[in-house]
């Protein structure tokens, strides 16, 4: 089995035809790896826009990408075919979906269906690595944060280029490849339920209505002696958070806890229980509603 990497660059422009914004893809860079996850082939090819009529200051910064430069681009009908050519038969991988998300948004607007249909199998690369290295699924792992973490040298590859992202990802893959666990991330990306997961926004809670919140989680230990804190206030909403305030019965520590619900494809999960810095309470963290 081979497979293929992919890293797009894309440009945020407006779009009269959807009356909305998409991200336009500028370029397409991969790598395919064989069995033995040795690089045995590159794609790269620029995209001439057709939505945006220029390119962004904040991308042509990060990317190096001209406007001169996508004059001289191929259409992406034409780009995406020369890729389907190059991915035939290969499991496909990206780093977050964010890539695979772009790409089928860009799809949908060209050729006005709402899958990929020359993506057969799909892996979250940036998942599977996080899973690896202990992280889980509540933060959002950079590549080169995690080619650091691996202690990789990818100082002389480009980053924020297609090829070169593409490039780097594989090597953290290399590196943290493991069947057993590898084989569950493989999903199967003919199916309608994986676009609704792929499509899916997540969102905050922003009322204890709710009835979806799991309240047994609203609770906060003292984070001086760690001992099971008193709530001292009704939970109070704000900036898409719930507040209390909470003191320790044991050493007489208080200080405000802040919890977050978020509605995910696979359920509500709770995140960043956190403890508010004292500092901040009486300058950002006035809560605006009051909730029983």
């Amino acid at each position: 089995m081979n497979y293929v990497i992919l890293d797009l660059e894309w440009n945020g422009c407006y779009s009269k035809r959807l009356n909305g914004f998409i991200n336009e893809i500028i370029e397409f860079g991969a790598v395919k790896l064989n069995e033995n996850f040795e690089i045995i082939g590159q794609f790269s090819m620029l995209v001439r826009p057709a939505i945006g009529k220029r390119i962004r200051s904040s991308v042509k910064n990060l990317t190096s990408i001209t406007n001169d430069d996508l004059k001289h681009g191929s259409p992406f009908t034409y780009a995406v075919n020369k890729f389907r050519k190059f991915v035939d038969g290969c499991v496909l991988m990206t780093w977050s979906t964010s890539d695979l998300v772009t790409l089928e948004a860009n799809c949908s607007y060209y050729f006005g269906k709402p899958k990929i249909p020359f993506v057969k199998q799909y892996v979250d690369l940036q998942a599977y690595c996080q899973d690896m290295l202990g992280i889980g699924n509540k933060n959002s792992l950079g590549l080169v944060a995690a080619a650091e973490m691996l202690g990789l040298n990818v100082d002389d590859i480009p980053h924020h280029r297609a090829v070169g992202d593409s490039i780097v990802s594989a090597k953290c893959f290399q590196a943290l490849y493991y069947e057993p666990t590898f084989s569950a991330y493989i999903q199967n990306a003919e199916t309608d339920a994986f676009y609704e997961r792929l499509n899916f926004h997540n969102t905050f809670i922003t009322s204890l209505d709710n009835e979806a919140i799991d309240r047994s989680v609203m609770f906060f230990n003292c984070n001086v002696c760690g001992a099971r804190a008193e709530q001292q206030k009704d939970w109070e909403a704000k900036n898409k958070s719930f507040y209390s305030s909470f003191r320790c019965p044991y050493c007489e520590n208080t200080f405000k806890g802040k919890i977050q619900f978020k509605v995910k494809y696979d359920g509500i999960l709770p995140i960043k229980k956190v403890i508010v810095p004292k500092q901040t309470e009486e300058k950002n963290e006035e809560p605006n509603e009051k909730i029983s």
